[in-house]
């Protein structure tokens, strides 16, 4: 067929007709179609906003509460269980709180002559390495008595050993039930001993966020949210095979600290991790504002106190080199610095500091070199230099159990905008340096026990400040002004009640948590100075058997384990701790007596069940070691130091593709365990997914495996032997 012919153009010019052009009208059809399409939208919308706005306010009238302020959107609790049990209208803190907690009670009702003062936080508000006798609590209640006689006070301490902000939560929301007139809060320094995976909501911006938390105070919302939640229970399990995961969208923690220190592996499990501090940083900073935000819907006023540190006379806990760095040149590095450690305990301070110049060049993360390079300008006498060295050095600590600056500036920012009352404790320490020890205004052992626990007399003057603030801000009227000679008087009286067995718990406490932080040396020294006057405390006992252990003296580590297990009443815990030692020594057979003894005797001990499956394992009883560790699983599904054993009783069994989520669940919650990340790769080898081993195994040596003759050797790896990038991985190891 041809081309349709076009149209003649000039029927498209009215001038070439001849013909007077046309008159065209506007299009009024079209205007009216787009107004009355932007009318039925309009009133689409405004119906839409009625509706919900009706729905909205017969929800906040039938009495629907919106989101809990105290509602953590990143983390959640396997079992959130009361601090404090009322029995005869008296509260009392639980006895299996006992362990984290002083041991306080107060009557529920409170007398309209009494002032009710909480005070939270972690180790430090507890009193450690005391108790809450020599708290900032207990002095605080002993000044505002002699300031106010005619009036009762009740200063009740709430601080938990090893309690970090997110545990801190809950805590103030059960105790607003019990009228309280002041909250004082000083916490920071914990922040870092639970691992957490921050996942999704971390990942988006601000506004994104800020966007959230205003739809999240809408009762539609929290309705909606309690009729979809269901549909999503699932979503925690163990799922997907890739290393790079998200996994759930909360980490699940246990209803009690599992600090990282405390598992077996201890400091090897922290490694650097610039995502995940960032995320505690942003996880603090909601907690405090929870905290805050709670108490002003109860009208309560509040208190923050920061927290200063050692920062002149304390080491950090862990140095991590650039991970850029080649094996060869971490050691060389090392060298020179152990050289400068040397030229500083010599005196030799100016050419120490050019050494660790170069070091900082070469490797600008290694937080000992900024530890001793403020050891040296300190002894240059660059004081402020040497401060800002000693602060770098604690805030590149791999281990940091010193409240880092990024939390420091947080607690700063958020009194500022809430106009809470604030307690400038750190700056006050600081001021105190320039006139005691030497004078250098740099906190140390002059101010410090250890890393973060000051001495008494600090806390007695953190007591002053906090009164003082008290009658600043009117919150107590004082009848009597104290001086400072009164102040010194009371706190002289309160010291005379402590006797010298009293006053050993505190080498006995800073000796575990030297040895819990890996400083070995001065742990040794503190707990025989306490042994000296402690010989019949089970806990002596079974630490000085764990330096024996350390020393590889079984017999001697298994005498002192039996007698603090026979000192203590055979407590459980003292019997599990006898078996680890029974199984270290060589003893497998009386290790295993005591396991099973323990399981039969219905203690529920996750690690119980795990040690025992892996003995199991070891020697070939498969089917008994998947039996202990299932039947451990569904009496604390939540406990993470059950997923590798899990993982790999199920890999012995023939079960790899089943057991690879379970070992993928054990790395996202210890990311820094080698072998886990070694185990996960022989799992993804086992089921043929190669590139994922690779990835794995190149992680587990990036977190410090380095056991080149296990892994070459290894037949689990027989699929990914003649590829180069095992060859590669083997090479690094090797370096």
């Amino acid at each position: 067929m041809g081309q349709p012919r076009k149209p003649s153009s000039n029927l498209k010019n009215p001038k070439k007709t001849g013909l007077p052009p046309k008159k065209t009208s506007p299009p009024q059809k079209d205007k009216r179609t787009v107004r009355a399409f932007v009318t039925d939208v309009t009133v689409g919308l405004l119906v839409c906003f009625l509706f919900f706005f009706l729905v909205e306010v017969v929800l906040r009238l039938a009495g629907v509460s919106t989101r809990d302020p105290a509602e953590d959107p990143f983390i959640g609790f396997s079992s959130i269980q009361s601090l404090f049990n009322v029995e005869n209208g008296v509260a009392k803190v639980s006895p299996p709180r006992l362990r984290y907690f002083n041991d306080v009670s107060f009557p529920v009702q409170k007398s309209s002559e009494t002032m009710r003062i909480f005070c939270f936080g972690g180790s430090t508000t507890y009193g450690h390495p005391f108790d809450c006798r020599t708290s900032f609590s207990r002095w605080l209640q002993d000044l505002l008595q002699a300031s106010a006689p005619e009036k009762n006070f009740e200063v009740i301490n709430v601080g938990g050993i090893s309690y970090a902000s997110y545990r801190i939560v809950p805590l103030v929301r059960e105790t607003l039930k019990y009228s309280p007139d002041l909250m004082i809060i000083y916490m920071g320094h914990n922040e870092f001993l639970e691992r957490r995976t921050y996942s999704g909501l971390f990942g988006q911006g601000a506004g994104v966020i800020a966007v959230r938390s205003l739809v999240e105070q809408l009762r539609i919302y929290q309705v909606l949210q309690k009729f979809l939640a269901p549909l999503f229970s699932g979503r925690d399990k163990p799922q997907g095979h890739s290393i790079t995961g998200t996994g759930p969208s909360k980490s699940i923690l246990g209803g009690e600290v599992t600090a990282i220190l405390d598992r077996s592996a201890g400091l090897e499990l922290y490694h650097r991790d610039d995502e995940f501090a960032k995320g505690v940083v942003r996880h603090f900073a909601h907690n405090l504002e929870a905290m805050i935000d709670l108490c002003k819907k109860a009208r309560v006023p509040v208190m923050l106190v920061d927290l200063p540190s050692n920062l002149k006379d304390f080491s950090p806990f862990k140095s991590e080199h650039d991970t850029g760095l080649t094996y060869r040149d971490q050691v060389a590095l090392n060298r020179e610095i152990e050289r400068a450690a040397r030229l500083i305990s010599k005196g030799g301070f100016e050419s120490a500091d050019s050494l660790l110049d170069k070091a900082v060049g070469k490797d600008p993360y290694y937080a000992q070199t900024y530890y001793l390079k403020g050891k040296a300008l300190l002894g240059i006498g660059q004081n402020s230099q040497a401060r800002d060295n000693f602060v770098k050095a604690k805030d590149l600590d791999t281990c940091p159990l010193r409240c880092i600056s990024a939390i420091e500036d947080q607690i700063v920012k958020i009194a500022r905008e809430n106009h809470v009352s604030f307690v400038p404790f750190k700056e006050f320490v600081e001021k105190r340096a320039t006139h005691i020890g030497d004078q250098s205004g740099i906190p140390g052992n002059e101010s410090f026990l250890d890393h973060v626990h000051p001495t008494i007399e600090l806390h007695q003057l953190l007591a002053g400040l906090l009164l003082d603030k008290m009658v600043d801000q009117r919150l107590i009227k004082a009848s009597r002004t104290l001086s400072g000679e009164d102040r010194l008087a009371i706190f002289d009286s309160g010291m005379k009640s402590f006797d010298a067995h009293f006053l050993a718990l505190r080498d006995f406490n800073l000796a575990k948590t030297l040895k819990w932080a890996g400083k070995a040396e001065e742990a040794r020294e503190a707990l025989l100075r306490a042994a000296e006057k402690m010989d019949d405390s089970p806990e002596i006992h079974k630490m000085l058997g764990s330096f024996y252990l350390d020393d590889q003296r079984y017999n001697e580590a298994i005498q002192e384990y039996s007698r603090a297990l026979s000192l203590s009443g055979n407590d459980p815990q003292m019997e599990f701790d006898l078996a680890v030692v029974f199984y270290k020594s060589g003893l497998t057979g009386k290790a295993v007596d005591v396991y099973e003894r323990l399981l039969k005797s219905n203690h529920n001990m996750p690690e119980v069940f795990s040690n025992l499956g892996m003995i199991y394992l070891e020697s070939g009883r498969v089917e008994d070691a998947l039996q202990v560790i299932t039947s451990g699983m569904q009496k604390n599904p939540d406990h993470s130091g059950l997923f590798a054993p899990y993982a790999l009783a199920l890999a012995v069994s023939g079960r790899a593709l089943e057991a690879t989520p379970w070992m993928l669940k054990a790395v996202q919650a210890e990311p820094g365990d080698a072998n886990h990340l070694y185990n996960l790769a022989g799992m993804y080898a086992l089921t043929g997914s190669i590139p994922d081993a690779v990835t794995s195994l190149n992680l587990a040596v990036d977190k410090g495996y380095s056991n080149v003759e296990k892994l070459a050797g290894d037949g689990i790896f027989d699929s990914l032997r003649e590829l180069p990038e095992f060859q590669k991985i083997l090479g690094r190891i090797r370096k």
